[in-house]
């Protein structure tokens, strides 16, 4: 009996205990739990001030941005991070706490304020207001100012906040695993099973708290640190002495995109930033700034020539084949350097800008390296700026000076020697800075989103031209140019025929040269618009045939008439060698298909002779007659027509002539 009752009583007394200490491991719980709501809000309101802090940032790097390109994309770049910021203050003044309601709707008035200035600041720098600079200077700058280190002192609080409720859930952790250790003399098995529960639990909070941080600050694509992370580093880096920064574009990543897939783009992506990762050593960083846009820091740099020998490595590591989706990938990349001063601290936003100005100098040459220079790339700068602003008015104006005119360039028929065709290219007759060439003023205008307005102004001169030759006794295909922006355009195909409706040209006379990524980048839209122009008898032709990774398939289905080799396998076309055998191939395949073939850029007689040789229909280029004014178009043709029948041995010129 006394047994029984020292069983009993030990029974009765380990299940107080037990009672006792579920009873305080369930109040333990219950106050970690809510510590862990707290922290978890106050790392939710530190997050959403950190990226309404990075996002004010961001506004003024884009608005500066546009004061130098003054383009639709960086406008929309400054809207859409401006909208994020006043999102995310929006969302912090709806919570509950009353200072932090306090706090964000401040900030939310700031930043509003902010925005209308700068967005009379782009309105005056669109308009080329001489008065934006003293506007931004005494107005847009100071309030910038106030609103950053505003919203950087309120993140600094709510980040030390959030700090503080982390300390304080680790110390109520602490506690509990304390008292559930006194239970372990009366119930091991079960305080063991608690333990590895709440020891779990707080492993998981704690990789999940990493693990948050981490997406935060990297690109989910490539694991590189993100535009975020890379503007802290690029600060620290500033801070410590001189540095080197270095920002690279990827040269004919869209084809991949737009011609294999975005999976494949994403694989390109990813493989780019693991070779310029493994080319670069610590302290530096790689990081993707979005797109196709990478950036490397250098701190510390020891000078120019440390720098560029890297960025040559770089740029080669880019140029060798990528493989995506199982095909080749041909890209490149572009790189511009640029260093901060070697004494005192540098700009952070100024480096940007510095080594993103040398970057377009690298792709306007073709790729490569190049280093910021403050005199070129500061004028060439403006100029574009000032070019920009000059097309934009000469288009909304109609050109009443004409000062865009048409030069044309012959096509001879290689089985007769006859000029059949000629295609018309631009020239832009400046009053300041006289002919401007495509190679310029092309870019202009797809950068500032004027390529569609440009092709459609320039496809009704064409026409009224090609319209005024006919009435005049001259029946004479004409082949335009159309840019990769008008191809976008869902009122292309009836834009077209409305022009030469207009103009009275035949459907026939007009032949749309369209750049071989143009028409396979979204190959069903563009097909249907193809189909509806090629009905009513205007032809096609795949202009730059060999460039674009177009998939047989692709190009099976694409209603055109006519491949226009490029230029740049007519370097040599001697028997047997790489160039001679992507030619012939290029034309049976055209032939097979039921297409034409044309060879652009010929230079010398020799390859003329050979193109005929293995049946090129068609040749167009200086050996025969360089691109004229209309009023010399006819002289140019009757040349042309006799330098092919002295060296293909045909008869005389066409009488139309």
């Amino acid at each position: 009996m006394r047994g029984r009752g020292r069983s009993l009583l030990t029974t009765v007394a380990l299940a107080v205990v037990l009672l006792a200490l579920a009873g305080y491991v369930l109040q333990g719980t219950i106050n970690t739990t809510r510590a862990t709501g707290m922290q978890s809000d106050a790392l939710t309101v530190d997050m959403k001030f950190t990226e309404a802090r990075i996002a004010v940032a961001m506004q003024e790097v884009n608005l500066r941005h546009y004061q130098v390109e003054p383009s639709v994309a960086v406008r929309k770049r400054f809207d859409q991070i401006a909208a994020e910021a006043e999102r995310n203050l929006a969302d912090i003044a709806g919570s509950s706490g009353a200072q932090t309601r306090q706090d964000a709707q401040r900030l939310l008035a700031g930043q509003v304020a902010y925005r209308e200035l700068a967005e009379q600041l782009i309105a005056k720098v669109a308009d080329s207001d001489p008065d934006f600079m003293s506007f931004d200077r005494l107005q847009v700058t100071p309030a910038f100012y106030a609103l950053q280190n505003d919203v950087d002192e309120v993140s600094r609080a709510y980040h030390d906040y959030a700090q503080q409720q982390v300390t304080a859930l680790g110390k109520r952790q602490g506690r509990l695993l304390a008292g559930t250790a006194l239970g372990f003399g009366v119930g091991l098995t079960l305080v063991a099973m608690i333990m590895r529960m709440v020891l779990g639990y707080q492993r998981r909070l704690v990789a999940q708290a990493a693990d948050s941080r981490h997406r935060a600050l990297h690109d989910p694509l490539t694991g590189l640190p993100n535009r975020a992370l890379f503007q802290r580093d690029l600060h620290q880096a500033l801070e410590g002495g001189p540095a080197a920064l270095m920002i690279i574009d990827l040269d004919g990543f869209k084809a991949v995109n737009d011609t294999i897939g975005h999976h494949a783009g994403d694989q390109v992506l990813v493989e780019a930033g693991r070779r310029l990762a493994a080319h670069v050593q610590a302290p530096g960083v790689v990081a993707r700034l979005g797109g196709d846009e990478f950036a490397v820091l250098l701190p510390r740099v020891s000078g120019l020539a440390e720098a560029t020998t890297l960025a040559d490595r770089l740029v080669a590591e880019l140029n060798r084949d990528f493989t995506a989706g199982g095909r080749p990938a041909a890209i490149s990349g572009s790189l511009g350097v640029a260093l901060s001063p070697a004494s005192g601290p540098g700009d952070a936003d100024e480096l940007f800008r510095h080594s993103d100005a040398a970057m377009y100098r690298a792709k306007r040459h073709g790729g490569g390296v190049a280093v910021y220079d403050p005199g070129t790339d500061a004028d060439q700068q403006d100029d574009r700026m000032q070019l920009f602003a000059d097309l934009r008015l000469l288009l909304e104006t109609g050109d009443p000076d004409g000062c865009l005119r048409l030069h044309y360039q012959p096509q001879v028929r290689l089985s007769d020697g006859l000029v059949t065709g000629v295609e018309a290219l631009v020239r832009w007759q400046h009053p300041a800075r006289g002919t401007v060439m495509p190679a310029t003023l092309l870019p202009v205008a797809e950068r500032g989103g004027l390529d569609a307005a440009l092709t459609y102004h320039l496809l009704a001169l064409a026409a009224r031209e090609a319209a005024d030759r006919l009435a005049g006794g001259w029946r004479c295909r004409v082949s335009f140019n159309v840019s990769p922006g008008a191809l976008d355009d869902d009122g292309f195909a009836e834009t077209v025929l409305a022009t030469i409706g207009a103009a009275g040209l035949p459907p026939e006379l007009l032949r749309l040269e369209l750049p071989e990524t143009g028409i396979m980048a979204d190959s069903g839209t563009a097909v249907d618009m193809l189909r509806r122009i090629s009905s009513s008898g205007v032809t096609v032709s795949i202009d730059d045939f060999g460039t674009g990774l177009s998939s047989l398939l692709q190009l099976r289905d694409v209603p055109a008439d006519e491949l226009k080799i490029d230029r740049i396998f007519l370097g040599d076309l001697t028997p047997g060698t790489p160039d001679e055998v992507m030619v012939r191939s290029s034309i049976d395949l055209g032939h097979n298909l039921g297409l034409e073939v044309v060879a652009e850029g010929v230079e010398d007689t020799a390859t003329l002779v050979h193109l005929r040789e293995i049946s090129c229909d068609y040749a167009q280029g200086f050996v025969l007659a360089r691109p004229v004014p209309p009023d010399e178009l006819p002289a140019a043709c009757r040349a042309a027509e006799a330098t092919a029948a002295e060296v293909l041995g045909y008869a005389a010129s066409s009488p139309a002539l």
